[in-house]
């Protein structure tokens, strides 16, 4: 299937009014992001941590929407991916709403999986971005906690040079995700 484009509200503004941390290059949302209430009412996609995780063992940083003022979650003996453990030093693995809330929310078979991919990503490796939804689409595939890997609900927010963002809505197959590079990089491109 093919991903719906519509308008989603400014991340960097909505990040701000809900006094979490603005993700610049790319992160995970919470799919209820552009309709919370407050930061404690954000619910993720069951398979946010783990997609978070396969980011970070490549290199790739979640700079998803972290409250301000939580201690690092080195200082909590815990990785980006929750697990408890020392975290190498050298590796910056911040702490997110996400990794204080419980593993299994029944609200999360409710929301789609939901990345921001920001400007900012165009100044670093060509890879980043097909690699982010490589593996976001190999998590949503693969994990027992995704319903149905022909049935996913995948949303990328996209900068929008000109200010704002656009949301393409993806509903279809977890490997259809691939395939969204070339869309993002269109609304990059200014299409």
């Amino acid at each position: 299937m093919l991903a719906q484009v519509k308008d989603f509200v400014d991340v960097g503004a909505r990040a701000r009014e809900l006094g979490c941390r603005v993700p610049v290059r790319i992160a995970l949302l919470p799919g209820n992001f552009s309709a919370a209430t407050d930061a404690g009412a954000f619910c993720y996609h069951a398979a946010t941590p783990y997609v978070r995780s396969a980011w970070w063992s490549v290199g790739l940083e979640d700079e998803g929407p972290e409250v301000r003022g939580i201690a690092s979650s080195a200082a909590h003996g815990r990785n980006s991916s929750g697990i408890v453990g020392r975290v190498p030093s050298g590796i910056h693995c911040p702490v997110s709403v996400l990794d204080l809330l419980p593993a299994a929310n029944t609200e999360s078979a409710k929301v789609p999986l939901a990345v921001f991919f920001g400007l900012s990503l165009l100044d670093g490796p060509a890879w980043c971005l097909a690699v982010a939804l490589g593996l976001a689409s190999s998590v949503l595939a693969s994990h027992p906690r995704c319903v149905d890997p022909r049935q996913v609900g995948f949303d990328a927010a996209v900068q929008r040079p000109g200010g704002g963002c656009a949301c393409l809505e993806y509903r279809g197959d977890a490997y259809g995700l691939v395939a969204l590079a070339r869309d993002v990089r269109g609304i990059w491109a200014g299409k």
